[in-house]
């Protein structure tokens, strides 16, 4: 939200730079998290799946919440930016269907020989349309956040196990 609010980083690369710093977020709040958690515990009773969960508990409230934002920033705050994108596909697609070695290639598909120009561009066009829709695109990023979560979750868990907390039984 302040890389939109500042107008930093709203071009192609931009995005790729704000999902790493979000990575990175992510894997600083999991770590800050497990430490203050690690810090108030028994270091005799816990477990490594006791630590796994911990860790992972930090890092799904952040995904959450990360994802119910991701979808407002594209259905209510820059819906503009979903257009642009379906408006470059477009543009693909029309170019790709007006070149008559492309169309050749595209209608060599079985599924798409017995159509026309219209009904292939309206076929890819609804593909790209659910791609670029806000809930798609929640869905997507809350999937990916879960599953690089789980992962950081059993690294940190390995990570401070074996090397800061010293502890030898995993």
């Amino acid at each position: 939200m302040i890389f939109f609010y500042t107008q930093i980083l709203q071009d192609e690369a931009g995005v790729k730079f704000q999902v790493m710093w979000n990575i990175l977020c992510l894997l600083l709040g999991m770590t800050i998290g497990t430490i203050a958690e690690k810090r108030k515990e028994n270091r005799q009773e816990s477990s490594a799946l006791g630590d796994i969960k911990n860790t992972l508990g930090g890092g799904l409230v952040y995904t959450i919440i990360v994802a119910g934002l991701i979808f407002l920033y594209y259905a209510k705050i820059d819906p503009s930016y979903n257009a642009n994108q379906l408006a470059q596909a477009e543009e693909v697609v029309t170019k790709a269907l007006n070149d008559p070695e492309q169309l050749k290639e595209l209608k060599k598909d079985p599924e798409m020989e017995v159509l026309t120009k219209e009904e292939i561009f309206n076929k890819a066009m609804s593909n790209y349309r659910s791609m670029f829709n806000p809930t798609s695109t929640m869905t997507i990023s809350l999937l990916g956040m879960l599953l690089l979560s789980t992962i950081n979750a059993i690294l940190l868990t390995v990570i401070f196990r074996r090397v800061l907390f010293k502890q030898r039984t995993f």
